[in-house]
């Protein structure tokens, strides 16, 4: 098969420690609070596959310049990336034994020389020397892997759009993505496609691009009337929610961690309730033995008393002859008859052995007594174990747990405004392009013909084997949805019983696309066509915990239900392939059996702090 995987993760720089993650197949979580570099991790590895953007910086980062990224091909091959955070072309090491030095790949993607990334990716994939449809004049491009990036790598803004996950939003790509779509599903290109003739004059082109470019500024206004009423307010609008999402990111790491204090007290208490009770029990069972004993000591006190009164009569019994022979006492013998013993010692050694019993028994009645007053003890420091206890759940679960809920659906409220401000602000640029493009061509109104759009349809088995795929997976995740799921061709996205997968919450567009992705991976697979081998998902879960439980009708046992699904059915079914799921919470520690975690804890004293070996920006050696 063909594909490849991520191994590890590094950046490095002259004076700071190394920061690294290593991945391995099958399931890999990284989870953790925010600010943890969880995002830097996300586009430092979409930067290591050919992105041209850095990843942005952050505090944590500074003083790091250099990337390097393993990656594993399925015929057992590792390879290692080394790229500088600044950006420029790359260095390749097969790791070989025995292989040539490294080499440089260029960063932008020529079909004309296998000396670069993209070519490098596609060589591993099975998809080198491809060609797809960029237009509707049927005219080719070659194919990168930057065109497949982002149906592998979905980041936290992509994950909750509108649009159909097979398009980055980009309107000008739209064409080319579903090309590469259907190249992934059926295995074949378009390389046979010839490209339209132009029998019309270059003013019927000029007019039908006219045309074109009136439609899609037509379309781009009414999207931004959707958006926004104010386009001029676009940029102070962003400042205002960037600074509200920084207050509103501060005010959520407040609540977690007074969350986590009362979880850690709450843990605590119950730990000590169960320390106490097991002493207690210890207690209670050295009473019960050490009654037991004084019984022993009492029953051999009576015993020893009654041998030593026994003697005392005997002894003042008058002496006389033998009965039986005539002699006097102590001086007769018979054959089978004991002579008179030592009365006096056999007392004496009596009244010793009784006052060694009297002092045991001293000595245990002490032990009992202490062992009575720590029982007493036990008892008082349970019962204030478990008052603390009761208040801290109490707290955790009336306060603490609406508190967060409510900060988490604020600043993911937030999030979403800041999309659609910035999705906005692209619109306005797009406008503004497509306007001064209306003017050139009318400016240099000429010949050419006027084509349509004829793009060539999927088969159909491969709409099923994709449908048929996305459903099993929302199945085993028991995500609430209607029923047929398949893929509209019209549309370019999913439909789940009578709703366009855009048309739900965003909560639900982010499972829906994370079984979109996972999906077209699996189908690829049972279909034997290339398929990358890997996919990264940041924050498939995160919306839907809190956001639209009315309209997806379910409780919080429910969407718990839904997460914990979402995690098994992940581990038990990704085996040889790789999905990276990055999220904000951990998950169940009685699922992590079969997933490969990274849980960052922004805590120094506690676990990992985030991508970076401590969550203060690195300090610089000497």
């Amino acid at each position: 098969m063909s594909g490849f995987q991520l191994r590890r993760l590094q950046v490095t720089g002259p004076q700071v420690e190394s920061a690294e993650i290593t991945f391995h197949a099958g399931l890999n979580v990284v989870s953790g609070a925010s600010d943890t570099g969880k995002s830097y991790l996300v586009e430092t590895i979409d930067y290591m596959l050919g992105a041209g953007t850095p990843p942005r910086q952050i505090p944590e980062s500074r003083g790091y310049d250099t990337a390097q990224l393993l990656i594993a091909a399925r015929d057992g091959r590792e390879f290692q990336l080394t790229r500088a955070l600044a950006g420029g072309d790359f260095l390749l090491a097969d790791l070989a034994a025995g292989a040539a030095d490294p080499v440089t790949l260029g960063q932008r993607h020529s079909a004309g020389t296998g000396e670069n990334i993209s070519t490098f990716l596609l060589r591993l994939i099975g998809l080198d020397g491809k060609r797809v449809r960029k237009n509707a004049q049927n005219e080719l491009q070659n194919l990168s892997f930057r065109n497949l990036a982002h149906l592998v790598i979905v980041d936290e803004e992509s994950i909750i759009k509108k649009g159909s996950p097979i398009h980055s939003g980009e309107s000008t790509q739209r064409t080319t993505q579903a090309s590469v779509f259907k190249l992934l599903l059926t295995g074949q290109d378009d390389g046979a496609l010839i490209a339209a003739k132009k029998p019309a004059i270059a003013k019927a082109e000029l007019e039908a691009k006219i045309a074109l470019l009136d439609q899609l500024i037509a379309e781009y206004e009414g999207e931004l009337g959707e958006l926004t009423p104010d386009p001029a307010d676009l940029g102070a609008q962003l400042e205002r929610l960037d600074a509200s999402l920084v207050a509103s990111a501060q005010a959520l790491q407040i609540q977690r961690s007074a969350f986590e204090e009362q979880e850690r007290i709450r843990q605590a208490a119950w730990q000590t309730r169960d320390d106490i009770r097991s002493r207690h029990e210890e207690v209670l069972a050295l009473l019960e033995r050490f009654a037991l004993l004084d019984q022993h000591y009492g029953s051999d006190l009576d015993r020893l008393e009654a041998v030593s009164e026994a003697g005392f009569f005997f002894v003042a019994l008058d002496t006389g002859r033998c009965p039986l022979c005539g002699a006097p006492a102590g001086d007769h013998h018979h054959d089978g008859v004991q002579p008179d013993g030592d009365i006096e010692g056999t007392r004496t050694a009596c009244a010793q052995e009784i006052a060694k019993i009297l002092q045991l028994r001293a000595e245990l009645a002490l032990t009992v007594s202490g062992l009575q007053s720590e029982r007493q003890q036990l008892r008082e420091r349970f019962d204030s174990a478990r008052a603390a206890y009761r208040t801290a759940d109490a707290l955790v679960r009336e306060a603490l747990t609406p508190a967060i809920s409510a900060a988490r659906a604020e600043h993911t409220s937030l999030l979403e405004t800041r999309a659609g401000v910035r999705q906005a602000i692209a619109l306005v640029e797009r406008i503004s392009d497509l306007r001064r493009r209306r003017m050139d061509a009318e400016s240099a109104l000429g010949t050419s013909a006027r084509v349509t759009d004829e793009r060539p349809g999927l088969p159909p088995a491969s709409v099923q084997a994709f449908s048929a795929a996305v459903e099993t997976l929302l199945d085993a995740w028991r995500f609430p949805h209607e029923k047929p799921v398949y893929f509209d061709e019209r549309s370019q996205d999913l439909i789940l019983g009578a709703r366009r997968r855009g048309e739900q919450g965003k909560g639900l567009r982010a499972l829906t696309h994370a079984a979109f992705s996972i999906g077209l991976l699996h189908t690829c697979r049972a279909l034997q066509l290339p398929a990358v081998g890997f996919v990264i998902l940041d924050s498939p879960l995160v919306t839907f915990r809190e956001a639209d439980r009315e309209e997806a009708g379910l409780d919080a046992a429910a969407r718990l239900e839904v997460k914990q699904a979402f995690y098994r059915d992940l581990a038990e079914r990704v085996i040889s392939d790789q999905v990276i799921i990055v999220e904000n919470e951990d998950p169940d520690a009685s699922l992590r059996a079969g997933i490969v975690s990274h849980i960052f804890t922004k805590r120094s004293d506690s676990g990992r702090p985030g991508f970076f070996p401590v969550a203060e920006p690195p300090v610089l050696k000497d």
